[in-house]
């Protein structure tokens, strides 16, 4: 039900001695002769081994970037809260035609800050590289964009190659490119439409206005899966500088809806666009992010929350919360390779130890919640055996 130490201890001793097991499991998290920093350099060593079997193979790894919070609004005490923005609070204030008018300013309830990193390739489900959670108060105060500075840093220090960074509009603006060039890394980025772009013939303007002399130079049916919707979308390209960098040719991808039922999208990045199909690649490799389960970040920090209870630990001290849901985001880890590593396995383990009636679940892309409750089930008739035998 949650990651309650009384709860877990109960599964590690069996539920006739879950006092035992829940002092195990506190010596570990209290335990000085280790710290969360042990899971990173796993997560780390990993991605570096995932990087070379996808350059082996021709293909070019992404890593996707993310930045989500955990919310404690009951909590007071808590080492380390810091005020972060309700997502639940914006979910459940929304208009709703004939019951109450919206607040007009944001909800802010006690929580922390997470960023996520997952590498993948198209086509390929991610693995964990990176989760980070970080506060603005307290003696571990933190700075977010120091947690990318970081990951940089070592990305440089130990691959050889660069990678393509995709990053979302939340990080749209200058500091984000000045870092990746500073550390020679490629990058996609969803831009914002009021930002400032500087164009050979046109020059300086911002992007919408820009791009309304982009024109269409290839047309393709994809499918929004997020909206169960086929669209008609059309792909433009120029090159462009950003005002603070010129000396670095970037290109904005300009992606439209035929009908006009969303905005277009615009999409700036380092990489050099020569023909129709490098544009697609890009449009692809941003929809691998956003896409359909297991492709996109969200997932994570959904499943994170709602299937493996990161937003319910319940610990006084900041370091053992960090070891306890680095425990948990190699269980998220473990999931992903299970879909990776065993994908034709994985159908029967379901049908065996979870079955669901229904299309619905028949063709759902990643069984993320299903495969987690398969394996609970399976674990717990065998230590039923266990115990009865023993």
């Amino acid at each position: 039900m949650g990651l309650l130490l009384s709860e877990l201890g109960g599964y590690v001793c069996g539920h006739a001695h879950a006092p035992s097991g829940t002092k195990r499991i506190s010596n570990l998290l209290r335990c000085q002769k280790w710290t969360a920093a042990l899971v990173d350099g796993f997560f780390f060593a990993n991605t570096q081994r995932r990087m070379d079997q996808l350059v082996a193979v021709g293909k070019r790894p992404l890593l996707l970037w993310d930045d989500s919070r955990l919310e404690k609004p009951e909590s007071w005490f808590a080492e380390g809260l810091c005020s972060v923005e309700s997502s639940k609070g914006k979910r459940l204030t929304k208009i709703k035609k004939g019951y109450y008018k919206r607040p007009t300013a944001r909800i802010c309830v006690p929580g922390f800050h997470w960023t996520g990193v997952l590498l993948s390739a198209l086509g390929e489900v991610p693995s964990v590289c990176q989760m980070s959670w970080w506060t603005t108060r307290g003696k571990h105060k933190e700075v977010g964009t120091n947690i990318m500075f970081r990951m940089l840093k070592a990305l440089q220090a130990t691959i050889p190659h660069r990678l393509l960074h995709v990053l979302d509009r939340g990080y749209a603006s200058s500091w984000t490119i000045e870092w990746m060039l500073h550390f020679e890394q490629h990058f996609l980025l969803r831009w914002k439409k009021n930002h400032l772009l500087v164009h050979a013939q046109k020059g300086t303007k911002q992007t919408h206005l820009l791009a309304r002399s982009c024109v269409a130079q290839g047309r393709k049916l994809l499918r929004d899966k997020e909206r169960k919707m086929t669209k008609h979308v059309s792909v433009g390209w120029l090159g462009v500088h950003h005002p603070e960098f010129m000396d670095t040719q970037l290109f904005l991808v300009v992606v439209r809806d035929r009908k006009h039922q969303q905005p277009p999208m615009y999409l700036l990045t380092s990489l050099a666009i020569n023909s129709l199909k490098d544009a697609w690649e890009i449009v692809h490799s941003y929809m691998h992010r956003c896409g359909s389960p297991p492709g996109q970040i969200e997932q994570a920090f959904r499943a994170g929350k709602a299937e493996l209870g990161m937003e319910s630990p319940r610990l006084w001290f900041w370091e053992g919360r960090l070891k306890l849901l680095g425990i948990v985001s190699l269980v998220y880890d473990f999931l992903l390779s299970l879909l990776r590593n065993w994908s034709g396995w994985v159908p029967i383990f379901l049908k065996r130890w979870a079955p669901r009636t229904g299309n619905r679940h028949r063709i759902a892309s990643v069984p993320i919640y299903r495969l987690r409750l398969a394996i609970a089930n399976a674990l717990m008739i065998a230590f039923a055996i266990t115990q009865n035998s023993g």
